[in-house]
């Protein structure tokens, strides 16, 4: 597949999870950043996509895995009450009630990079929230 087809593929796969599984506030949100860095990796060599490529990968698994769990829960199909997570770390628990728009953990590590992006997309949150 050549690796346009395979970005409009990937963005439109990503458009359409936000309009199935999001909040609308935050699908607005989500396209318009979804949009713009699209459009900023249109003259990206091939060698940065694959990177670009099965970061947004990941996370459309993620968008939908999530927005499923949600429905499955709002239908009352599965529990929202905490699962025992079985693996290295028995004593975890996993949240199924853990929606979209949830705080993140100050245990998790984000390199400068990340912690710049974050602070991008909650600046263009709260522009989006006075409109």
């Amino acid at each position: 597949m050549s690796t346009r087809i395979k970005g409009i593929s990937l963005y439109k796969n990503i458009l359409r999870a936000h309009a199935r599984y999001l909040p609308h506030e935050m699908k607005q949100l989500g396209d318009a950043y979804v949009k713009a860095e699209f459009r900023l990796h249109t003259k990206a060599q091939p060698e940065q996509l694959e990177g670009f490529f099965a970061e947004w990968d990941k996370y459309l698994i993620h968008v939908e895995r999530t927005g499923r769990e949600k429905q499955l829960v709002d239908a009352a199909l599965i529990d929202a009450a905490p699962q025992q997570q079985h693996g290295n770390n028995a004593n975890q628990t996993i949240n199924r009630k853990k929606g979209f728009g949830q705080d993140v953990s100050g245990e998790v590590p984000f390199n400068d990079e990340q912690k710049e992006q974050l602070q991008k997309l909650r600046e263009e949150a709260i522009n989006a929230a006075k409109k």
